[in-house]
């Protein structure tokens, strides 16, 4: 199967999905026949004006029936198809997410009963945030309880003092054992950290995960009673992402101790993956 076919698996185009910034790349496409509603940062003739600039084909660009700009995302749904989707679809948009809670909260809240979420997330081993810690239940619980609309100074000055590339590519192969360089130095990391200071959002990668870390946050999230959400199922990509599929529902209190000692010593292995791209770099 390729991409596509295993974010949807499961799913058939009459299924109400709602899919979350696409932009020039929808993965249920209107097109295709899917009954999919689009949520986008704009509308759909902005975003044209924006992609043609970068020699994107305007025809892929589907009408946006929901413009998210800001807060969380059921609140820019309206009322009446909240709890009526049977997937929530996100390709490479939570870590972006200023408030990684309320989006998983928004997803939440926007499927049916049985409905699933589906997100595309960047593995931290394969990406330009090779270098950068995972993200920790502790950073989500404080943005959420803050609020936060806009990305920190902190978030903005460690997506560019950590961002690597190899080869000029911001993603790679599991098994790319070329020299990671550097995408910005450390005067460029202070300018970043300076987009905070701005009024607008500066978008920048908040939330950085294996896929281990991001099971063991939600849930630890959903054992404190900010989510009720457990991963069902997940899967590697070789290249640059995990899939992960989300449904309503913890496991059990009494099982919560012994899976998180389980993914943190899974957490470790995959890290140790990363060292072995650098050991092969320096033979």
């Amino acid at each position: 199967m390729n991409r596509s076919e295993i974010l949807l698996s499961g799913l058939s185009k009459p299924d109400r999905i709602i899919e979350i910034g696409p932009s020039h790349a929808p993965l249920a496409s209107k097109a295709e026949g899917w009954n999919s509603f689009v949520v986008d940062h704009d509308t759909r003739n902005n975003l044209i004006t924006k992609y043609q600039a970068m020699g994107v084909d305007p025809n892929r660009i589907e009408d946006v029936d929901f413009v998210w700009r800001s807060g969380a995302i059921i609140d820019a749904v309206p009322e009446s198809h909240h709890g009526s989707f049977k997937a929530f679809i996100a390709s490479h948009v939570i870590e972006h997410s200023t408030d990684v809670v309320r989006f998983l909260l928004s997803a939440q809240d926007l499927i049916l009963p049985d409905g699933m979420i589906v997100l595309a997330i960047p593995d931290k081993r394969k990406t330009f945030d090779f270098f950068r810690p995972v993200s920790t239940t502790s950073q989500a619980i404080t943005a959420f309880e803050e609020r936060r609309d806009r990305h920190t100074a902190e978030t903005h000055f460690d997506n560019a003092a950590f961002s690597v590339n190899k080869g000029g590519d911001a993603g790679w192969l599991e098994t790319d054992t070329r020299e990671p360089c550097f995408a910005s130095n450390l005067a460029g990391a202070v300018a970043h950290w300076r987009m905070a200071e701005k009024e607008e959002y500066v978008d920048a990668h908040a939330w950085v995960f294996t896929p281990a870390s991001f099971e063991l946050l939600v849930l630890e999230l959903s054992e404190l009673g900010y989510l009720n959400l457990r991963l069902e199922r997940r899967e590697e990509n070789p290249t640059t992402e995990f899939y992960a599929w989300l449904r309503r529902g913890r496991i059990e209190s009494n099982q919560v101790q012994t899976r998180r000692l389980e993914l943190m010593h899974e957490i470790v292995s995959q890290l140790a993956e990363q060292s072995r791209q650098i050991e092969a770099t320096s033979r």
